[in-house]
């Protein structure tokens, strides 16, 4: 990989950080359209993982007072397991099947995103531990699973900043399990771990301007920017998986 490849990678993750960090989502598959073309379909998931991995763990030390225990352990524990499953999952797909499957994914979390501002939903115990499973399974072959979690976490009775503060805690814990579990099938390489880590330390900063965005940008665009990025995106794998 040149420097102009590298530079370009950290840019997008810094820009990348700061788009969901005013927009509430996209950490992971605003990056993934970007960085597609440069890793390819087959290393993209183990490069986003170690990435994620950095910027997620920033955000659960920041928020770390706002961590709801019980809720992480009842979506953290059925997760484990499945993010394993999901990630040989991705092994065994054919980059242009990855792209058809990251391609959907993305363009389903669309509806998925407003049905979930629509709705309350009462969550039990075992419902929030169901959906973790699928979460976690959704984290080891796709991007952008948080969103699935949104309505039964809130429905659970975290608040808005119980329910940040938590969801970066679970993320740091499943892409832990990801870059293990990927690792073990000799999809993270010395070289890519490398270049992970500089892009998730390009996050930090980047999640920092989000917050200050978020002060300055009026509210309704949110929704709009998430959603014209998603659906370009999406159609984007889309596109990729007919190659």
């Amino acid at each position: 990989m040149d420097k102009f490849e590298l530079a370009y990678i950290i840019t997008v993750a810094f820009a990348a950080a700061a788009i969901s960090g005013f927009a509430g989502v996209g950490g992971g598959f605003l990056p993934a359209i970007f960085f597609a073309p440069v890793f390819g379909m087959k290393a993209l998931l183990p490069a986003l993982s170690v990435m994620l991995l950095v910027s997620n763990f920033s955000r659960s030390w920041i928020n770390r007072t706002d961590f709801h225990k019980d809720a992480f352990l009842r979506v953290a524990i059925p997760a484990a397991p499945m993010v394993f499953l999901g990630s040989y999952f991705y092994a065994s797909l054919e980059p242009h099947v990855i792209a058809a499957f990251l391609g959907i994914v993305i363009l389903c979390s669309i509806p998925l995103r407003h049905w979930a501002k629509s709705r309350h939903i009462e969550t039990s115990p075992v419902v929030l531990s169901c959906v973790g499973a699928v979460f976690g399974f959704l984290c080891g072959s796709a991007v952008g699973p948080g969103m699935i979690l949104i309505p039964f976490m809130l429905g659970y009775g975290l608040t808005p900043v119980n329910f940040v503060a938590t969801l970066a805690v679970i993320a740091t814990f499943t892409n832990i399990a990801r870059v293990v579990s990927y690792s073990s099938l000799g999809l993270i390489t010395y070289d890519l771990l490398i270049i992970g880590l500089l892009a998730g330390a390009a996050t930090i900063p980047g999640n920092m301007l989000g917050r200050l965005i978020l002060t300055r940008i009026k509210t309704k665009s949110h929704g709009l920017w998430v959603d014209v990025l998603t659906f370009g995106g999406g159609l984007n794998f889309l596109w990729k998986s007919l190659d």
